[in-house]
């Protein structure tokens, strides 16, 4: 007996059908993946709390000093953290008010005689011109340049001389020239001067050569003439060349 030709034809369509939707299934199965169930919590840890006893008669010292940093005390209250050492003996704490246990008290002070002059709260005049004089005001800058205050006065002198080594550069001499009864120099106020000399064994070579003079020529002069005879500069340094610096 023979299968009629329309069923067979139905009959494979259904068989590659339903070998797609396996094959379907299988991919699906492969590629997506579902979400992993959530993890059940872990159960709560629980905690012991112990009881320490927290004194000097427990031995632990850790737990000791923790508890007396940890202590609600103000900073200011006397401890035995902040007040005294605890290194130390008890006796030989210096606790407040016992620094000076050693030293007796010394309530009186009758060795000193204490002796206040208070001054009279009105001054009362001593005759008839502080009388009428009371109730003004001093002046505060009345003696102010009335004061003759005793000095030296400062000797009287001519000029001052420095004399330097040309070759050095070092001061050798360094004084007042003293001024003459028969002074001749013009009172004028003139600038100081700067001379060159030449010195040999029998004195000053020529008279000394002004490089930069007074401002005057007679000032000039009388100096040039002073140095040679009556300061005698020649018979004072040794033989070279000098410059001299005269000013008042």
């Amino acid at each position: 007996m023979s299968t009629p030709r329309g069923q067979g034809n139905t009959l494979g369509i259904a068989i590659v059908i339903s070998v797609v939707l396996v094959a379907l299934v299988v991919l699906a199965a492969t590629r997506v993946r579902l979400p992993k169930p959530a993890d059940a919590p872990s159960p709560v840890a629980t905690t012991s709390v112990a009881i320490a006893r927290a004194d000097n008669k427990s031995g632990n010292a850790a737990l000791l000093a923790q508890v007396e940093l940890y202590d609600p005390k103000p900073l200011f209250l006397p401890t035995p953290i902040n007040n005294s050492d605890p290194a130390l003996p008890t006796t030989l704490r210096r606790e407040p008010g016992n620094a000076f246990k050693t030293i007796s008290p010394q309530l009186t002070f009758v060795e000193y005689e204490m002796s206040i002059v208070l001054p009279e709260p009105i001054a009362v005049p001593k005759n008839l011109v502080e009388a009428l004089h009371t109730g003004e005001t001093a002046n505060p800058f009345f003696t102010f340049g009335r004061i003759n205050y005793p000095y030296t006065p400062l000797p009287k002198r001519l000029a001052f001389i420095e004399v330097v080594q040309a070759k050095s550069g070092r001061t050798v001499l360094a004084t007042p020239l003293n001024a003459e009864p028969n002074n001749s120099l013009p009172s004028v106020d003139w600038l100081p001067i700067e001379m060159a000399v030449a010195i040999e064994n029998s004195g000053i070579v020529g008279a000394p050569t002004v490089t930069s003079g007074s401002g005057f020529e007679e000032v000039d002069d009388y100096f040039r003439a002073f140095i040679g005879k009556q300061f005698r500069l020649g018979a004072r340094l040794p033989p070279g060349f000098y410059m001299l610096r005269i000013g008042q």
